[in-house]
């Protein structure tokens, strides 16, 4: 990480000693030689959802692609881009790495707003992960270095939605969804990922969410009471939670 630049590390509810980030875990210590600064700073969470917390862009390392169709799927190139761009607007962004023996599982990727695959050649397509977060971390680095020599032009700077946010109303609108029935024929699991998906590549500001889980509230009120009205100043008025 100290390599190409990356100096915030988080790691989630880490199951062994050796994993943890105290001075005790003597092989993380020993190897992290002078990028000990790093682990000192580094943070634990309980959950990935925590750990992410904030940020509108999280880009997932996977080497399987092709199970994820709902995703979009970025080459390395993209992802630093993508990744360089965002924080240079001022966005919180993460890369996301699974554990070095079985990688990330469903529910972790599902917390993913982007998915990246490093394309290999040959029947081994996974790489261990010091070779993934470096070769990330180089393309992260170099797209920012690409940046800092482009002369820019500023515009008002759009407040894009944290990923959190998105999922939130992506969550609303399946439980709206369900109310009508609309997963009787369909998994609704798979259905949700499609729909989160698809909110998160309308690149939507923190306005334009909450204006939309006002919408989906609204209309869940009146599923749930028929023929009545509200005016703006009741339960589903601005300043109505969005939960």
């Amino acid at each position: 990480m100290g390599n190409m630049g990356l100096t915030d590390l988080r790691l989630v509810d880490p199951k062994s000693e050796e994993e943890w980030v105290s001075p005790e875990s003597l092989d993380a210590w020993a190897m992290a030689a002078s990028g000990r600064s790093i682990l000192e700073r580094a943070r634990v969470s309980p959950t990935l959802a925590e750990a992410i917390q904030g940020c509108s862009t999280v880009i997932a390392c996977t080497a399987r692609p092709r199970r994820w169709e709902s995703w979009t799927v970025l080459g390395p190139e993209e992802a630093g881009q993508m990744l360089a761009e965002r924080a240079d607007e001022g966005d919180d962004v993460a890369l996301l790495f699974g554990r070095e023996d079985h990688g990330l599982s469903t529910e972790d990727l599902a917390l993913a707003t982007h998915l990246c695959n490093i394309p290999t050649g040959g029947e081994v397509t996974s790489l261990n992960l010091a070779q993934a977060v470096l070769l990330l971390g180089w393309e992260w680095g170099k797209a920012a270095s690409a940046l800092h020599r482009r002369p820019t032009k500023r515009g008002a700077r759009r407040s894009r939605a944290a990923a959190e946010q998105v999922s939130g109303l992506a969550e609303q609108a399946g439980d709206l969804l369900a109310r009508v029935d609309f997963f009787r024929r369909r998994g609704r699991a798979q259905s949700d990922v499609m729909l989160r998906q698809a909110l998160i590549r309308g690149d939507l500001t923190d306005v334009e969410v909450h204006f939309l889980r006002g919408v989906v509230r609204k209309v869940r009120w009146h599923l749930e009471n028929p023929g009545q009205l509200v005016d703006d100043e009741g339960p589903l008025g601005p300043d109505a939670s969005d939960q």
